[in-house]
């Protein structure tokens, strides 16, 4: 039986009711009515949304995460990904802890909450198992498709016969380790395929470069930490937002 240790991911586990699955859809809906292209890329909503910062501190989600690096558990950062149907973005091969510093020493996992279904048609997260072992040189390549902000990918080729595809229900999620490789290939169905990412570590994280949020366990005082959960009226959040 292989485990997290061996292969840097675990997947599927339902994480969210049928309710709460219709609740987290309706409430980015609300967001993405707001803006008159289609939202591929929504950072720090768990700041912001009292919805993202709920789902960001999930029980269900959090025990599956404690299970793995421990009972204190900080996020560090949410990213929403949506690709709208038939869309040719991609995000290419790369691993978090490429970016990710400020983490020093300290465990990092990802859970990728599905808002709808993620399957090899419609984009869906792929990884290759046992990559976290090993970090590897990356390189701004800049593609335009490239959903990556940075547009930074691994500096070397990967063979696809070794990845796998993570396919999930809406209202599953996986985990996976933060320097696991991993990417995506375009949206060929007919769906949007939306993902929730919530970033977690521990209180051995060395610096915050942005607040972050206690979801278990004991308090932390080297970084900085927000402390109170967003207001619940939409209006509000959303401008705060914006006024970033």
């Amino acid at each position: 039986m292989t485990t997290f240790a061996q292969e840097g991911v675990r997947f599927p586990i339902r994480v969210l009711s049928d309710e709460e699955l219709r609740a987290a859809q309706q409430n980015y809906a609300r967001i993405t009515a707001t803006y008159d292209e289609p939202l591929k890329r929504f950072d720090r909503s768990h700041l912001y949304f009292r919805w993202a910062y709920e789902l960001a501190r999930h029980p269900r989600v959090v025990d599956e995460v404690a299970s793995l690096i421990g009972d204190d558990v900080i996020v560090w950062g949410t990213l929403i990904l949506s690709k709208p149907p038939h869309d040719p973005s991609f995000v290419a091969w790369h691993q978090d802890g490429a970016y990710a510093g400020f983490l020093g020493d300290a465990p990092s996992v990802s859970a990728w909450i599905a808002l709808s279904d993620s399957t090899v048609e419609s984009g869906c997260m792929r990884v290759v198992p046992g990559s976290q072992k090993q970090k590897l040189e990356h390189a701004e390549t800049n593609k335009p498709l490239n959903m990556l902000n940075h547009g930074h990918e691994i500096a070397v080729q990967v063979d696809e016969a070794d990845a796998v595809d993570v396919q999930l229900k809406a209202g599953e999620m996986s985990l996976h380790h933060v320097d696991i490789i991993h990417g995506s290939n375009a949206n060929r169905s007919d769906w949007t395929r939306t993902g929730f990412i919530v970033r977690y570590t521990t209180p051995a994280m060395l610096r915050s470069v942005t607040p972050v949020v206690v979801a278990r366990g004991r308090d932390v005082t080297h970084l900085e930490v927000h402390r109170d959960p967003p207001p619940e009226e939409f209006a509000e959040s959303m401008a705060a937002y914006r006024a970033r």
